[in-house]
């Protein structure tokens, strides 16, 4: 794609956004709404069958309203810069970066690969309960905002497509298939890569992660159980620590305490 090129006769390119997608991917000017969009071009492979199966996977992604997913907005057939006829899929933009190039610069903190893993988890609930899987959850899948707020994106396209181009592709879970339980092993490998060493073991990072990637689907943790140690996960550290937090139990203690002997004091005094 080139910029300042239109597709579709409605969408303005714009500077092309550095993320790895399923091909060039830019920032664009819906012209009838104004909005800011991202237009992303796909070369179909030669096999039977495969723009009916984009289609399907871009109509069940479109159906999806949730927070944590990026939302999938148009279709379009149109000429690239080289001539050939291509797809331009149209998405909501956000401004967020993959998971992969924010670990890259800097990697996250255990808390904030908990705050991730949260969203990330809740996307996917929202995709399972539609009937659907994402099939090729990998880093670049999850973009990142500049509050640390997570987004899922990509639904569906791997198992349409194929693989990103030049990728190594996305996890694969030990029983293969794609399945709700093979896209939760996904985002527990992928939040593991993410995290690294960091996670104490024990803790309820540390705990989620293991459970998610456990060869077993039956000893995956349910989305509830899994919702619930991201949320601990993510929750802020006291200054202090344990230590920090058992100061404040045993300072309300002897408060109770205090109290207590005072009362008793006044009804001898009585």
């Amino acid at each position: 794609m080139i910029a300042g090129r239109m597709v579709g006769g409605r969408y303005l390119l714009l500077d092309e956004l550095g993320r790895r997608g399923f091909g060039p991917t830019h920032r664009a000017e819906d012209r009838i709404t104004g909005r800011t969009v991202a237009v992303t071009e796909i070369a179909l492979p030669a096999v039977a069958g495969v723009r009916e199966r984009l289609l399907t996977e871009v109509r069940a992604a479109g159906r999806l309203r949730h927070p944590s997913v990026v939302g999938v907005l148009d279709l379009v057939t149109d000429r690239s810069s080289a001539g050939d006829m291509r797809e331009y899929l149209v998405t909501e933009h956000p401004e967020a970066r993959p998971l992969g190039a924010v670990v890259e610069t800097a990697p996250p903190s255990p808390r904030q690969v908990a705050l991730v893993g949260r969203d990330v988890l809740a996307a996917l609930r929202a995709v399972h309960a539609d009937g659907g899987t994402h099939g090729g959850l990998d880093a670049d899948a999850v973009l990142v905002t500049a509050d640390g707020r997570a987004l899922l994106t990509d639904v569906g396209l791997a198992r349409a497509v194929g693989p990103r181009p030049g990728g190594n592709g996305a996890p694969a879970a030990p029983e293969g298939g794609d399945t709700p339980a093979a896209d939760l092993w996904c985002l527990g490998a992928v939040l593991r890569e993410a995290a690294g060493p960091r996670p104490s073991a024990g803790s309820a990072l540390a705990t989620v992660l293991d459970g998610l990637t456990a060869d077993d689907p039956a000893e995956r943790p349910t989305h509830d159980r899994a919702a619930e140690l991201f949320e601990r996960g993510a929750r802020p550290r006291s200054p202090g620590g344990d230590l920090g937090r058992n100061r404040w139990i045993l300072l309300g203690v002897a408060g109770v305490l205090a109290v207590v002997v005072v009362v008793l004091l006044v009804l001898a005094v009585l």
